[in-house]
Order: C-alpha cells, then sequence, then structure tokens
C-alpha cells in the first residue's frame, strides 16, 4: 500500500507542470473548432502479482560444531576451510599413546578375569585333583606322625623322662600339621567338588567388569580420532595442530551447504498466503535462484508479530555461502487489472486523475481511480473496463468535448 501511495503522488507531481500548460491549450482550443489528432489504446486486462519481499541470512542446511569427546593433544589437523568431506572422512587426531597403554592394560585384565571364571564354572583338571590328592595323602601322613609322636612324648613327660620343653615342641608340631591337613582337605574336596557358588558368582561378576573396562578403554581410544558426521565443507577452523585440548574444546565448524536455507519473518497477518512446497524467488546481488519453502513454524514470535519460515535454495556450485543476506519474492496472489500508459493520465493540482475516452468522436473527460506503477504504467482500478478506448498520445491540447481523429495507436 505504501508503494501504491507514492506512485501515485510522484506520478501526480509530474504531471502538475504539464497539465498548467495543457489548460491554457484548452482555453485556446474551447473558442476554436479545430479536430485534434490523438492515439488510442483499447484498455484490456493484464495478469498482475501480489508478491511479498524479505530478507534473511543464508545458512547451512546442516551445521555443527565438531569437538573430541576426549582429552588429549593434536597431531594431525589438516584440514582448510572450503575443504569438503564426505560423511565418515578424518578430519583431526589426537595423540594416541596414553589411550594405547591403558587399551593394553584394560585386556590384560580382561584375560586374567576370564581364566579365574573358567576355573571356577569348569572346576580342576584331573591333573589338578591329583596334585591335590596329593597334598592331602602327604598332609595327613605328617598329622599321624605329629599325633603318635605326641602320644609317645606324652608317656615319656609323665615319666619325667622328657622335658617340659620337648612335650609342647610335639604338642605345636600336632597343630601345625593338623591345620596344614585341613587346608590340604578344603583343597582337595574343591577339586573334586568345585568351586562354591558365591565364588562362581564372584568370578563372573569379576569377567564382567573386566569387560566393561576394556570395551571403555578401546571407545576412549576410538574418540582420539575426529571424523566428518555427514557430508559437508569445513567452514571454521576453532583450533591448531599441537594444541592441548579438553574434551568438548571446539575444534572447527562444519556444515553442508550444497543445500541453503534462511528463515523469513513473514508477518502473522500474512501466514496464510504461504504453504510447504511452494516456489519463491531468492536474489542476492543480481544473481537468482529458485527457493522452497520447507517448514513453517508453529509459533508467532512474540517480540516481532512474525512467523517463521524456513526456505531451501540449491547451492551445488557454493557460489552463495552462508552469512549473506539474500532477498525472497513470494508471490502472494494472481490478479488481473488494467494498466495504460502514465502519459495518458491527467491530474488537476495533484488531485483527482483523469484520463480522456473517446465518444461519437469526441474526447471525454474520466476521472479515474489509479494503483501502483509499473513499467512506466499506471494500474486504473476504476472505473474503466475491458474495450474502453483511451486516448494515449495527444492530451496536452484536450478538454473535454473537443473534436478528435483517431490517427495510430496500439490497438489500431
Amino acid at each position: 500500500m505504501k508503494k501504491m501511495i507514492y506512485s501515485c503522488v510522484l506520478i501526480f507531481s509530474l504531471l502538475n507542470f504539464t497539465v498548467g500548460c495543457s489548460n491554457l491549450h484548452n482555453e485556446e482550443s474551447e473558442t476554436g473548432s479545430s479536430i485534434k489528432n490523438v492515439e488510442t489504446e483499447k484498455a484490456k486486462l493484464v495478469e498482475v502479482e501480489d508478491k511479498l519481499e524479505l530478507s534473511g541470512m543464508l545458512q547451512p542446511i546442516e551445521e555443527a560444531i565438531l569437538s573430541f569427546e576426549v582429552p588429549g593433544r593434536i597431531v594431525a589437523l589438516e584440514k582448510q576451510e572450503s575443504d569438503n568431506l564426505a560423511g565418515g572422512d578424518v578430519i583431526a587426531s589426537l595423540d594416541p599413546s596414553q589411550y594405547q597403554i591403558n587399551t593394553e592394560i584394560a585386556g590384560a585384565s580382561l584375560e586374567q578375569a576370564r581364566a579365574n571364571l573358567n576355573q571356577a564354572l569348569n572346576g580342576a583338571r584331573d591333573q589338578e585333583k591329583e596334585t591335590a590328592k596329593a597334598a592331602f595323602d602327604k598332609a595327613n601322613a605328617v598329622y599321624q606322625k605329629a599325633f603318635n609322636d605326641l602320644k609317645r612324648v606324652e608317656a615319656l613327660f609323665q615319666a619325667g623322662a622328657v622335658s617340659q620343653s620337648d612335650y609342647e615342641k610335639a604338642q605345636m608340631s600336632l597343630s601345625v600339621s593338623e591345620s596344614d591337613l585341613r587346608t590340604a582337605k578344603a583343597a582337595y574336596d574343591m577339586a573334586l567338588e568345585g568351586a562354591r557358588a558365591e565364588l562362581k558368582e564372584a568370578a563372573l561378576a569379576g569377567y564382567k567388569l573386566a569387560e566393561e573396562n576394556t570395551n571403555q578403554a578401546k571407545l576412549a581410544l576410538e574418540k582420539t580420532v575426529l571424523k566428518a558426521p555427514f557430508k559437508g565443507t569445513v567452514l571454521n577452523k576453532l583450533a591448531s595442530n599441537g594444541q592441548l585440548v579438553a574434551a568438548g574444546t571446539p575444534v572447527l565448524r562444519f556444515g553442508n551447504i550444497d543445500l541453503l536455507k534462511l528463515t523469513l519473518p513473514v508477518p502473522d497477518s500474512s501466514i496464510g498466503d504461504w504453504k510447504k512446497g511452494d516456489t519463491v524467488t531468492v536474489s542476492l546481488y543480481g544473481q537468482k535462484k529458485q527457493g522452497t519453502v520447507t517448514n513453517i513454524f508453529s509459533a508467532t514470535n512474540v517480540l516481532t508479530g512474525t512467523i517463521g519460515v524456513e526456505v531451501t535454495i540449491e547451492n551445488k556450485e557454493h557460489d552463495w555461502v552462508p552469512g549473506q543476506v539474500a532477498v525472497c519474492n513470494h508471490v502472494t496472489q494472481t490478479r488481473q487489472s488494467i494498466f495504460l500508459p502514465v502519459e495518458s493520465l491527467r491530474s488537476l493540482n495533484g488531485k483527482n486523475p483523469y484520463v480522456f475516452i473517446i465518444n461519437d468522436g469526441k474526447s471525454i473527460k474520466q476521472e479515474v481511480t489509479v494503483g501502483e506503477m509499473k513499467d512506466n504504467k499506471i494500474q486504473i482500478l476504476s472505473p474503466l473496463s475491458e474495450g474502453t478506448e483511451v486516448i494515449i498520445s495527444g492530451v496536452d491540447d484536450l478538454f473535454d468535448g473537443a473534436q478528435v481523429k483517431v490517427t495510430g495507436g496500439g490497438d489500431q
């Protein structure tokens, strides 16, 4: 509407000067009977597009700030800005030395835990059973000898043939041999029967813990290599070789710019004119591309009263880059209207615009309501109808009711 008002004011200002001259000619012509030569054009409907023009900042269709998930020193970061990568390509890596050592230690612990579990679950082998039986038999023989020796020494002690010290030594020898016998018997029984349930559970828990530690160590080692999460382009480097980084420290900004998007702030009163799949024209420094409406936000921005509309644009050549501000034109309505050359329009003191139409060989003054100007033509909103013959040239000397002769025109 502002554009329409501005156009009308401009037109009336331009015409104001010519009207004064026209009035002089009219006064002179009203006293004469000469026929005026004019050119005409029949009013006809042309298609007009109503457009909404908005701007927005170009962004990658997909973007991420990449960082390592583990701490360390960067030893390889060779990628540069604008380098294109496929998903899974290596971008950078940390010094893996300590992580490799941790993996080896965890692996050794896992092997030990596996052996302990197998022993608890499977029981002793035949050779181990024989060894345990031999140890038990030996301990039993030692115990029997100590038992017999104590009885003999005890009799001698009571007879006063041995000292108190010799008697106590015999008692101690029996006590030690009895303890050894119990230990040997327990080992022999375990070899025959296998480990108790609680020992098996403990061995299994130890194995699971060692396995988890090994997996964690391997995962940490894998995370010393940073890979591209998707197909894209290096937008900014945020770190350098030799830098010591903590987990989560930004290393680079990465994005897919084969497709760009921009979010347009559409007034909520106009959101009904936008639909997913609509085609729009996006302009940047004179270059134009076609865009597609891919998303319409579900909420209004309470600060601006607008609703975000996301438009995506093909950018295979990467000639448009993120951060640039592009202009989007969206056709909201297509309608038909009458347009006449601006030279055919006259106005008195910048008000009450009018044109001359032809009726029975005479010029008839017809006041009109005008709209926007387009391609040096002015929109006539009313009351002209299609087919009306309008004088477009020679109007400077005309007055209402003048005799005219059509000598040419676009429709002649």
